[in-house]
């Protein structure tokens, strides 16, 4: 998997939303958090025996922070804070690294639907200025060359009984029709009915539905 076949997607979305002067600039900065945080995705799915849960999220927001949840310098954020991992197993997580360390053993994997890392402060477009219509689009054309290739990658390594869900009901509700069948090709899921969310009103994650997933 590379940057340079998903760039071509990303420019010509700059040049048809009036972009152009500014893709040169983000670009230079979205080829290195791509070849970083792919690294270190692949290196933690390499550290999982099995993957038994499947948790579907955007995409990080990275920036000079390296916000990612795989990054083990940056503390966990709402997305998923290791005390809801911790009360649902009724453990302690002292720090990040440890979390990665719990979510690796019981097989937990997130994965983006997303290649490109936009955020406010690094590129002139975010997730949250797209319009619905635009972010299908652009997530719709790298679906073969990012999302599809990283689920293959996951199918190598399933757990014949994998439980697949959305980190957020709006990304469920605005995608998995964009997605479900790389899913069901590889098995991931047998069909849509498969995929439930654990997200919960104020942005943070539903422990009872997370719970329940885990432990059934």
């Amino acid at each position: 998997m590379n940057y340079v076949e998903n760039k071509i997607f990303l420019k010509t979305f700059y040049d048809q939303n009036g972009l152009s002067d500014k893709f040169a600039k983000d670009s230079i900065y979205l080829e290195k958090a791509f070849s970083d945080i792919y690294k270190i995705w692949l290196n933690n799915l390499n550290q999982i025996k099995v993957v038994n849960y499947l948790m579907i999220a955007e995409a990080p927001l990275w920036g000079k922070a390296k916000k990612y949840i795989y990054n083990p310098e940056i503390n966990n954020s709402q997305f998923f804070y290791r005390s809801d991992l911790g009360d649902i197993l009724n453990r302690h997580i002292p720090d990040k690294k440890d979390f990665i360390k719990v979510c690796n053993e019981i097989g937990l994997l997130v994965v983006d639907i997303s290649p490109f890392p936009l955020n406010p402060y690094d590129t002139a477009i975010n997730y949250r200025s797209l319009t619905t219509t635009q972010y299908r689009k652009l997530v719709s054309l790298t679906v073969p060359t990012f999302f599809e290739k990283k689920i293959k990658a996951i199918a190598e390594k399933k757990s014949a009984n994998i439980k697949t869900f959305f980190r957020y009901a709006r990304v469920k509700k605005n995608f998995e029709n964009l997605i479900s069948k790389v899913l069901i090709d590889n098995k991931i899921i047998k069909t849509l009915n498969d995929i439930g969310d654990i997200s919960q009103n104020g942005g943070g994650i539903d422990k009872a539905k997370l719970g329940q997933i885990i432990r059934n």
